[in-house]
């Protein structure tokens, strides 16, 4: 991470290093908001702004990606290597997918078009959600 910021030229304060980690440490694919109100005790002066900023200069840098979500808020992953997401349309939670056989899908012809790489999105209910459903159906 140091060698990715100097680099970069970019310092690496220790709010910087902080917001990585404790995404690195979270499965959820947290949004900034949640990210900060889970920092905001140990780091005082950290402000919102600066956990968005962190995260853009992270993302420019390839070391988290962002998530669709069905919420409005950008969602974010530390895990950069080629995978896949489950997404709920009802609680908004995110769920990482590991399938070789998606990894090996091809690009679409598209004329101009030169893919960078590819995520596969599948959107329905977690098991929670689906399970709340089919009681009300009850």
């Amino acid at each position: 991470m140091r060698e990715s910021f100097r680099k970069a030229g970019v310092p690496l304060t220790h709010q910087r290093l902080a917001v990585y980690e404790e995404l690195a440490a979270r499965h959820d694919h947290p949004s900034a908001e949640s990210l900060y109100e889970s920092l905001r005790k140990a780091y005082p002066s950290l402000s919102l702004a600066t956990v968005y900023k962190t995260l853009q200069t992270l993302h420019t840098l390839g070391m988290v990606s962002r998530v669709d979500s069905p919420t409005a808020q950008a969602r974010y992953d530390a895990i950069v290597a080629t995978h896949h997401h489950a997404v709920c349309t009802a609680c908004g939670k995110i769920e990482d997918v590991f399938d070789p056989s998606l990894d090996r899908l091809s690009a679409p012809k598209t004329a101009g078009f030169v893919p960078a790489g590819h995520s596969v999105h599948f959107h329905g209910l977690c098991a929670k959600c689906a399970k709340t459903t089919d009681k009300k159906k009850k």
